[in-house]
Formats: structure tokens, sequence, C-alpha cells
């Protein structure tokens, strides 16, 4: 079934579930998953429209990933160098890295080079795992975290949990029991940096992504 399919299917069912509330003879009670069945609806709805709003702010540059071989050498011992040369360390294991390894501490055989129109920095190019973070970025995007950049809240970053390893994340408001990190994809539940554990990298500021209708546009990066 297309995409169009379903959103048609799933709008029709959601329009006939408030009909029938509406007219107060079947109460919500009588449809115990109908409710759960919106919530979800609604949070993946929001989800959408905090993926275009970071869109417009994060920039990407579509499948254009371009590669330079180098000699193996710890990400630490790379990012310096690279930043002068307009290029990142790659990481090839993935933000979703073991939760015994040390990102910096890994071996780089590849650096990314970064688009014009990227400020100079320190940075780290790191491959997304899994689809926590759909519909902004998709398993096997690259994105480019700014190792010295100051995240806000609502940013999307990256993170080194105790539990999970390195993750990406939505940055959600400190509070006294800790940091949240959220996922867009409603099916992950939120994580928690607990004060004193974990790390918070840096925020993404760059994405190579191929995927949707056409290639995004590259865009200024905050």
């Amino acid at each position: 079934m297309s995409e169009r399919n379903e959103w048609e299917r799933d709008t029709v069912v959601w329009l006939a579930g408030r009909r029938i509330e509406a007219r107060g003879d079947v109460g919500p009670e009588r449809h115990p998953g109908f409710e759960a069945w919106c919530a979800a609806a609604e949070r993946e709805a929001a989800a959408a429209r905090f993926a275009e709003r970071v869109r417009a702010r994060v920039a990407s540059a579509g499948l254009g990933v371009r590669l330079i071989d180098r000699p193996p050498e710890p990400v630490h011992a790379e990012t310096a160098l690279a930043s002068t040369l307009g290029a990142a360390p790659l990481v090839e294991l993935g933000v979703a890295a073991g939760t015994g390894r040390e990102l910096l501490e890994e071996p780089c055989e590849a650096w990314v080079a970064l688009p014009p129109g990227v400020p100079s920095g320190r940075y780290v190019a790191l491959r997304v795992v899994g689809d926590s973070m759909t519909p902004l970025l998709h398993s096997g995007d690259v994105v480019l975290v700014d190792l010295h950049g100051t995240a806000a809240v609502g940013a999307v970053v990256v993170a080194r949990h105790p539990d999970h390893g390195y993750v990406v994340k939505r940055l959600g408001r400190v509070r006294a029991w800790g940091l949240p990190l959220e996922s867009l994809n409603p099916a992950y539940p939120m994580l928690v940096l607990a004060p004193g554990a974990g790390a918070l990298i840096g925020p993404v500021v760059l994405r190579w992504c191929g995927h949707g209708p056409t290639k995004p546009r590259l865009a200024p990066a905050p």
C-alpha cells in the first residue's frame, strides 16, 4: 500500500472516530484502542512538524558525502588537522555505538569533506543507526557534530548514554532528575541522562541524507 493510501485510510478512520464521539452515543471507554491510536497519530504529526522546522536550520548535502582516505588514527588526533583542511573525521561505528566504547578513541580511516559555508571548527562525522529519529534522520545518514558547539533546548544532539551508548536525539529541558533525550519516532521511549552520568557530545549542524522524493538543498548552518 502506498504512503498516500495509508494516509487517506488513517484520515478516514480519524474523522469517523471524531464523528462518533461528537454524536455522544458511543463513549471512548467502549473503544480503548481508539484513543491510543489518536494519541500516537498526534505524536507522529508533531514529530513531522518538528522535522520540517529542523530542516530549515540544519544543512543537508543530499548524497554528496565525499570521503578522503586517511591512515588509521584515533579521532581525537584527527579533528584539529581535519578542521584546517575543511574536513571532519568519519566514525563508521554509527551513532549507536557500544556502551563501553570511547568515541574519540575510535580509529578513523576516512574524513568527510565539508561543503562550502560550514564555519571553521572541530567536528566529527557519525553514521546514524536505527530509526528512532525518523522522519528527520534515517539509518545510514551521516551527521556532522560540532564538538565545541552549544546545544539549546530542542536541538538535535549526539550524546553518550551509560546504557545505550552513543545516540542522536532531540534535547529536552534540563530537570532536577536529569537531561531528557527525546526520540521523534513515537515507538521509542525517552532516554534520560542522569546528573553525572553520560555526556553530551555536541549539536548536529549538518546531515547527509538521500531519502525523500528530492534531495534537500544545502542551507546555511545555524
